[in-house]
């Protein structure tokens, strides 16, 4: 990006950004930080500034074991003596045995030469670095090892693991996100949108909160690593152990854990643990946790207590998916009606037909566009990005108002709550009253263009800078109208993961008028959430429908 080229960062860049953090935090959670984390700070801002320095170069760093020999940073001078300060300060460690349960971290940071230095006469030199690390693991203590290592070279360990990073979580509100995106936003690669920090709000209430949402955390990864090594057995021994000890998780934790029980169920079922799956799935409240438990079922030609649960979904569920595979499934596949086709299939059946050149084999849908320009008409790739630069561009304001209490940090893409049910339900009277303040759809587009002009380029859920977004979306608005935009609007702000996905492929137009078209080679299949949006369109008076694109020979 060119306007990049000339952006140099100051050489402490990461002190700015780090002491940031710690202010910030110290502001917005001063009320859950416990004694260590005082601790930490009270005796990190006791360190002079360029060990300051060095220590957050540590930890911006993978892995808490560090060579000291040949250490150089530019902006650091007597990197030997703040090695010193951080060693007197309890900053750093050297090297000993009590660093036992870190050995395959140790291993890790040493080189395939280094291990062949302290492995047994046993060990060939053909042997990989995997093979040999595991030959050490086997043959000698761990203490040997360390010792082995600490002969090699001068290791320190950084200290303070936990409270740096458990602050940094408090920041940022999850652990998958660090301290280059300050560095992004700064050479301008990411705009964000801006909230004056004042109006940033905790993401956290409670300290319960803050440690629900670490251990989660944590469990996803030991989960993570258990499927690499553990039987199904004890995966699910694990889980149900785990499960049966939460008790009054707090609020913001629990999507989290509704996503890792539907992970652990989807492992138990491709193991053909489907007894075990089915036990997981009964505990997830999430929609994809009823079909799989509907699949399991079949497969263990538990057909009663399937067909009672597709009845349930059928009768109960708000999500088009849900819907869709619970119907059909309890006709075709449970009461056996002569086999009738899905419903999916039933329309994608009934589809005009064209064809189109070989070579677009793999693009069908540019070979469809080739198809309508040929007509005299124009068309451009819509799909889902189309109508959610539409709800983005409409609903701007609301979805980055921080009065909300949805914003924690200044880089949020998007808001907290964005794909749980509380985003409607807490912003319901502003988005009706939003929408019925237009007075017809120029007054609707003459906003959605003052907001494209004025926050084009910043990140959000949304809105997708591309070349001709807005050409697209101006021209589907217009032939579209505000009073039929208005029920998608809020269809779509009751369940934005789900109902904003499923659109057509292609929008296409002319000055006669306009379709949206659902593109389906031979080889491809309708989604149920393809099929609710051609329903509902079919039913609300918006062209559109599905285009069955075969190949020339």
């Amino acid at each position: 990006m060119a306007e990049n080229e000339n952006v140099v960062l100051p050489p402490k860049y990461y002190l700015d950004y780090f002491n940031y953090l710690l202010d910030f935090v110290k502001d917005k959670y001063k009320h859950i930080l416990n004694e260590g984390e005082w601790r930490f700070l009270r005796k990190y801002y006791a360190l002079s500034e360029d060990s300051q320095c060095l220590f957050i170069r540590f930890t911006n760093r993978r892995g808490a074991f560090f060579k000291t020999e040949g250490l150089y940073y530019e902006e650091l001078a007597a990197i030997p003596e703040l090695l010193d300060e951080l060693l007197e300060k309890e900053f750093a460690e050297p090297l000993s045995e009590i660093h036992t349960d870190r050995v395959p971290e140790l291993l890790h940071l040493c080189t395939k030469a280094d291990l062949l230095k302290i492995a047994p006469e046993s060990v060939k030199k053909s042997w990989s670095k995997q093979e040999i690390s595991l030959l050490l693991r086997e043959q000698l203590e761990p203490e040997e090892i360390i010792e082995g290592i600490d002969q090699l070279f001068s290791l320190i360990k950084v200290n303070f693991e936990y409270e740096t990073a458990f602050l940094r979580f408090l920041f940022f509100g999850n652990r998958y996100m660090d301290m280059t995106e300050f560095v992004v936003r700064d050479l301008g690669f990411v705009q964000y949108f801006q909230h004056d920090d004042d109006k940033l709000v905790a993401r956290f209430d409670t300290r319960k909160d803050a440690e629900d949402k670490w251990m989660l955390t944590d469990q996803a990864d030991l989960f993570e690593s258990l499927k690499k090594t553990a039987e199904p057995e004890e995966i699910y021994d694990w889980f149900d152990t785990f499960h049966d000890s939460l008790r009054e998780l707090s609020e913001v934790a629990k999507p989290s854990l509704e996503r890792l029980k539907l992970k652990v169920g989807r492992h138990l079922e491709r193991e053909q643990r489907l007894e075990l799956a089915v036990e997981v799935y009964k505990t997830c409240v999430l929609p994809q946790a009823k079909e799989r438990r509907v699949r399991c079922l079949t497969k263990l030609k538990n057909f009663e207590e399937a067909l009672e649960l597709c009845e349930d979904m059928i009768t109960n569920s708000t999500n088009a998916d849900e819907h869709f595979f619970a119907k059909d499934f309890a006709d075709r596949m449970l009461r056996n009606k002569n086999r009738r086709k899905k419903l999916t299939t039933e329309k994608l059946h009934e589809a005009e037909k064209i064809t189109v050149p070989k070579v677009y084999r793999g693009q069908v849908e540019l070979g469809t566009i080739e198809h309508y320009l040929a007509e005299g008409k124009f068309a451009m790739f819509s799909e889902n990005h189309l109508w959610r630069g539409i709800f983005g561009l409409i609903f701007w304001d609301i979805i980055f108002d921080p009065a909300l209490v949805a914003f924690h940090h200044p880089f949020q893409r998007r808001p907290s709550d964005l794909h749980l049910p509380d985003f409607y339900e807490k912003r319901k009277e502003i988005i009706h009253g939003h929408l019925d303040g237009f007075e017809d759809t120029d007054d609707l587009l003459l906003l959605m263009r003052n907001n494209f002009v004025k926050h084009e380029g910043i990140a959000n859920p949304f809105v997708i800078w591309m070349e001709g977004i807005w050409e697209g979306i101006l021209l589907a608005t217009k032939f579209i109208g505000l009073e039929k935009l208005k029920p998608i609007l809020i269809h779509i702000s009751k369940d934005i993961a789900e109902n904003s996905r499923g659109f057509p492929d292609l929008f296409v137009w002319d000055q006669e008028g306009y379709e949206f078209i659902e593109v389906k080679s031979p080889t491809d299949n309708l989604s149920n959430r393809q099929l609710f949006w051609l329903g509902y369109f079919e039913e609300n008076d918006i062209n559109a429908r599905v285009l069955r694109v075969f190949f020339e020979d």
